[in-house]
């Protein structure tokens, strides 16, 4: 009885060492998995894009008008980015006049505007300030300078000294991607606009008051990857 259960352990044996010594098969096959990471920059106005500013009496004249919340933009960002403003040109467009005396020129800078978030550039609107226009802002071929007026951030990059804002959602960082820009116009009596940096006998008629009649300006507000 003991030869026979060694002559079982023995073939035992024997067999797991003859399956061992074959390679187990096997195949394979590969994937190859990319990433490509866009850099997103979303600028979005949720007010309407027009603001208006009707001058009809006296006291507005005198007070100037003020605009809270005019325009109101959202920054959703995937990378360090900046945030400039100016005016298309250098003045108002006049499209239709209501007098035949006074300056119908009137430089971009008799807009004031006031934005909800601080920016560290040298020139900006973190208090009510007179929009640059044009050839003043320092702006070419949709590029700023440091003379441009900066919402956020500032011209040069973080390494050369400058400053960004840091990427983010406007539904998750409020205090930081979300502006309410402040609007005002204060004309006074004959309309001279004394708080404007640019006085109205620049050009034009050489007047120095405003003429009566309707006027636009176009804003410009621009997002870009942190210069």
């Amino acid at each position: 009885m003991k030869k026979l259960v060694f002559l079982f352990a023995l073939v035992a044996l024997f067999a797991t060492t003859t399956q061992k010594s074959y390679a187990q098969l096997s195949d394979e096959e590969y994937n190859y998995v990319t990433m490509d990471l866009r850099g997103i920059l979303n600028l979005t106005m949720t007010t309407n894009p027009q603001v208006d500013f009707v001058f009809k009496t006296i006291q507005e004249y005198r007070q100037g008008i003020t605009r809270f919340n005019a325009t109101k933009l959202e920054v959703d960002a995937t990378l360090a980015w900046d945030l400039f403003v100016y005016a298309n040109s250098d003045s108002w467009t006049q499209v239709e006049s209501y007098s035949t005396n006074g300056n119908p020129y009137l430089p971009a800078e008799i807009l004031e505007m006031q934005s909800s978030v601080t920016s560290a550039a040298p020139v900006n609107v973190n208090t009510f300030s007179s929009l640059l226009g044009l050839t003043n802002s320092a702006v070419a071929a949709g590029i700023p300078t440091a003379a441009t007026q900066f919402l956020a951030g500032e011209a040069g990059t973080i390494a050369g000294g400058g400053s960004a804002f840091a990427p983010g959602t406007a539904a998750d960082n409020p205090t930081t991607h979300k502006f309410r820009i402040d609007m005002r116009l204060k004309p006074g009596i004959p309309a001279t606009f004394p708080n404007s940096t640019v006085l109205l006998t620049a050009n034009g008629n050489n007047e120095t008051y405003a003429q009566a009649g309707y006027y636009y300006l176009e804003v410009v507000y621009s997002l870009v990857e942190d210069l």
